[in-house]
């Protein structure tokens, strides 16, 4: 009988080790695919990823405003003119409809930002037949544009990615007047950008400002180094 018990038990055990061994081959295929997907949508894996996808593009981009609420017309006129153009996004309200699934809004409204394609006067010539407004951010007091090189937007997408939480999206106006130290980012996924270091409510955040709009996300202070000034 005992002699039984033991085969039984031994049995049950086996049965349960198989078990554990399907979940962590399932658990592991899972992060493999879910890894995949995420070099597709370009979103950063490890540390010091910054550089490697925009390094080698010498492109610009431009910041352009519109009118409230009609980035999706705007976006819809670019893609169908071959513009290629970013949206910064956050996490929106969820729906009553599916109050599980995350919603996605613009972070800042009425604003895009679109690669350089040709000539800025042949790009306010196709931009004169968008059904919306678009006009191309210019630097104060001058007829030129603000130009935004492919590393910038390499920070911005980044920094904007929803996968960062607790981000917070403000106008350049908003962000100069908060009160931090320049700093170098020398760790983690924002690896050697610049900004502000900002304590709010005794938490640290990094601020990033860009043509158009600033980026706060969360960080550790021990990730950042204060800069020089400048004799």
């Amino acid at each position: 009988m005992r002699f039984r018990f033991l085969l039984y038990g031994g049995a049950i055990q086996s049965y349960i080790l198989m078990v554990k061994l399907l979940y962590i081959c399932k658990i592991s295929h899972f992060c493999r695919k879910r890894r995949i997907a995420l070099r597709i949508y370009r979103i950063p894996l490890k540390a010091g990823s910054l550089n490697h996808q925009y390094d080698m593009d010498n492109s610009s981009w431009y910041a352009i405003r519109t009118i409230h609420c009609q980035e999706q017309k705007a976006s819809q006129f670019l893609t169908e003119k071959g513009y290629a153009h970013f949206i910064p996004m956050t996490f929106g309200p969820s729906t009553q409809e599916n109050p599980r699934k995350p919603t996605f809004v613009p972070a800042i409204h009425n604003l895009l930002f679109v690669e350089k394609k040709g000539t800025p006067q042949e790009m306010m010539e196709q931009f004169a037949q968008s059904p919306v407004p678009l006009m191309i951010f210019h630097h104060p007091g001058r007829q030129k544009f603000c130009e935004i090189s492919s590393q910038e937007m390499a920070e911005l997408r980044m920094l904007c990615d929803p996968q960062f939480k607790e981000s917070v999206f403000m106008t350049p106006t908003e962000a100069d007047i908060l009160i931090g130290k320049e700093v170098r980012v020398v760790q983690g996924p924002f690896k050697g950008s610049t900004g502000k270091l900002i304590r709010k409510n005794n938490r640290f955040y990094f601020l990033k400002v860009f043509v158009g709009m600033g980026v706060m996300v969360r960080i550790s202070r021990w990730y950042c180094k204060a800069i020089q000034p400048q004799p």
